[in-house]
């Protein structure tokens, strides 16, 4: 099998694997009780469920074939093929959750699709510097902050959008991904306590993230949900690369224009979806499912 050959069926695997995983959890998160909603529990509830566990094996799956992918390919065929992904996901969302998209949102996923990707290949190229601890800390706090924000208001009880929960859990893989790439860099640099501390606080950040990813999709529709995190897990570590790890942004112009043109398809991609997309619970409140709570209102 040659290389081109290798790199479709790759990236067809990974964008599927991802795409399922992504429909199977948001069915079995809808089944856990409401209670659990951005606590711990939630995951301890879903790890006794098998079809849960099937969606585990595929996202850890989807993610090794997409590294597979990197390594036989460059980022620029990757990152548009896994971002095509966002497709697969409407066909899975609807097949699984009978969930509906409507044209705007559809227009929306085709547009933050072309965006991601032009942000992706676009991205400043890779280097191993790595940042002092002052802006390392100042990163990591902001991006933190994002995380935790939610998971802070529902401990004091205010109503939280599923929507703002899918920006925490960009927050909290954005934070993972450059913790990640730090252990890269570590590796290279032969820096093992960097490493170390690095790799301990990305599995936390995992679990942080993968609790609030759950929440999100058992709250709210699954393709804006997947949306939104996918775009602020690929706009925030290339915003970041530069302050932590010295990458330049491009100074070719028309590789200038394409990036701004890629941000400019993520605002109005996101702006759609958003604008388009129901609710199926509305989070902190005790009840139904926002469509039963509308017809009960009526």
């Amino acid at each position: 099998m040659d290389n081109a050959l290798l790199t479709v069926v790759l990236i067809a695997a990974a964008a599927t694997a991802a795409s399922l995983a992504v429909a199977l959890t948001a069915r079995e998160a809808r089944k856990v009780p409401r209670e659990a909603n951005l606590k711990l529990t939630m995951l301890t509830s879903l790890v006794r469920r098998p079809v849960w566990r099937l969606a585990a094996a595929l996202d850890l799956g989807g993610w090794i074939l997409k590294t597979l992918a990197l390594l036989v390919a460059p980022l620029t065929i990757v990152a548009p093929g896994m971002a095509l992904g966002l497709f697969l996901l409407v066909g899975f969302s609807y097949i699984v959750l009978g969930e509906r998209v409507e044209p705007p949102a559809l227009l929306g996923i085709v547009m933050l699709a072309g965006g991601v990707a032009l942000v992706a290949v676009n991205s400043p190229e890779r280097t191993v510097t790595v940042a002092g601890p002052g802006r390392w800390a100042v990163v990591v706090l902001i991006l933190l902050g994002g995380a935790l924000a939610v998971f802070v208001m529902r401990a004091r009880g205010g109503r939280i959008d599923p929507r703002m929960i899918a920006v925490s859990v960009g927050f909290a893989w954005a934070l993972n991904g450059v913790l990640s790439k730090l252990m890269a860099d570590s590796v290279d640099s032969g820096r093992w306590m960097l490493f170390a501390v690095a790799l301990l606080s990305a599995v936390s950040v995992g679990a942080l993230g993968y609790t609030a990813k759950t929440s999100a999709l058992q709250a709210g529709h699954a393709t804006s949900v997947e949306s939104i995190v996918a775009v602020i897990n690929t706009l925030v570590p290339v915003a970041m690369a530069p302050v932590l790890f010295g990458e330049a942004w491009p100074a070719d112009p028309d590789d200038a224009i394409q990036l701004g043109l890629g941000l400019v398809l993520v605002g109005i991609g996101v702006w759609l979806l958003t604008r388009s997309t129901v609710d199926v619970y509305d989070v902190g409140r005790q009840g139904e499912p926002a469509e039963a709570a509308q017809k009960s209102k009526g």
